[in-house]
């Protein structure tokens, strides 16, 4: 079982290694608490990336679970997003630990997590399938948690205040058989975070958990975020991803077909045209306007709602930043107003499926 597994390799790590506060080559210093960049131990005096991911493959037979995956993840939330299969949790197990890859290596901060207990110990993991000792209080499972990583005396209190973060103290005196899916993910999350790691493997956090509880949660993964943390969430709510980060890596078929900040990857799709909904006091004016002009490449008239005659304007426009720079002009040249310009398909969700439906015909 998953948190079994989990549980094993941090015993392995605690009688290999002691949790202390420590200097690292080159004078910074780790407390087991977030996020600090560290030299790189190559030289040249350059910053190492909390997570580095080279290569990596995962093969189950003939069956590529992941296909030659680079990546370099810095402090901050990142995204992971693609459908069922994509290879998330495979790439989130390979990073915690739990699977051995087939090819390449995870770095966390420049040490190999498959060989090096110490470096795993620096991460919290919080996995999409439930794996409890489910007579335990919630409390008592997390306190667990915490002395498996070394905090003795402290885990107590600091099991309390991992709890109090995730919302879950109210129910810390509650047997996780007797808990609901919300409360059994404010668990998992809260043992993740009760030593203080320095990077955060969420897969699937938000699942189960209310509206209320998913922006309290993104509100945590954002303080979190702003203390140094790197932060890593596959979720498949992509509005609420987007919400806190517009780093997001795009994964299909154990392939990583996109990442980067999701307004530069929407611009590298030459393909698909931005749609653009515009409101104008004279939108037949203006669009003729634009189509002369070269911005836009196509335009639908859209009856606006409630009105018997006013139309909006769908605008599908290849190069989004020229045609920002050049429409208050226009528009003032014309002498009409813009009352209204808002991006349709500018969203992670509508950028996956064009990316999908690009990687989909590439290979066939």
């Amino acid at each position: 079982m998953v948190f079994q597994r989990f549980l094993r390799y941090r015993v392995r790590a605690l009688q290999r290694t002691a949790l202390v506060s420590h200097r690292r080559p080159g004078g910074l210093v780790w407390r087991g608490s977030l996020g600090l960049l560290e030299q790189d131990p190559r030289g040249g005096g350059g910053l190492m990336n909390p997570v580095s991911i080279r290569d990596l493959a995962k093969w189950y037979g003939e069956i590529a679970g992941l296909n030659k995956v680079n990546l370099e993840l810095q402090p901050g939330i990142t995204g992971l997003v693609g459908p069922n299969g994509a290879g998330k949790s495979t790439l989130m197990k390979i990073l915690t630990g739990q699977l051995k890859p087939s090819y390449g290596e995870a770095l966390i901060f420049g040490k190999d997590v498959w060989k090096t207990p110490a470096a795993r110990r620096r991460l919290g993991y919080s996995p999409e399938g439930d794996s409890f000792y489910e007579d335990m209080s919630v409390l008592a499972f997390v306190r667990a948690m915490g002395r498996l990583c070394g905090l003795g005396g402290s885990a107590d209190a600091l099991a309390r205040e991992a709890l109090g973060k995730t919302g879950a103290l109210g129910f810390a005196g509650k047997r996780l058989k007797a808990c609901s899916k919300g409360m059994r993910q404010r668990a998992k999350l809260a043992q993740a975070l009760v030593h203080k790691p320095d990077i955060l493997v969420l897969d699937e956090p938000l699942n189960g958990i209310d509206a209320t509880g998913r922006r309290e949660m993104l509100r945590l993964f954002e303080e979190l975020a702003g203390a140094g943390a790197t932060v890593i969430v596959s979720s498949h709510i992509l509005e609420e991803i987007e919400a806190v980060t517009s780093r997001i890596v795009f994964l299909a078929q154990g392939k990583v077909i996109a990442s980067g900040a999701l307004a530069e990857v929407r611009g590298l799709l030459k393909d698909h045209p931005l749609k653009l909904l515009v409101t104008a006091s004279d939108p037949r004016k203006l669009g003729a306007r634009l189509l002369e002009s070269g911005l836009v490449t196509g335009i639908v008239f859209q009856r606006r709602a409630g009105e018997l005659a006013e139309d909006d304007l769908v605008l599908s426009v290849p190069q989004v930043e020229s045609f920002y720079r050049a429409l208050p002009g226009l528009a003032r040249e014309l002498g009409i107003g813009i009352d209204r310009l808002v991006p349709l398909d500018a969203s992670a969700e509508a950028v996956f499926g064009y990316l999908v439906g690009e990687e989909m015909g590439g290979s066939a």
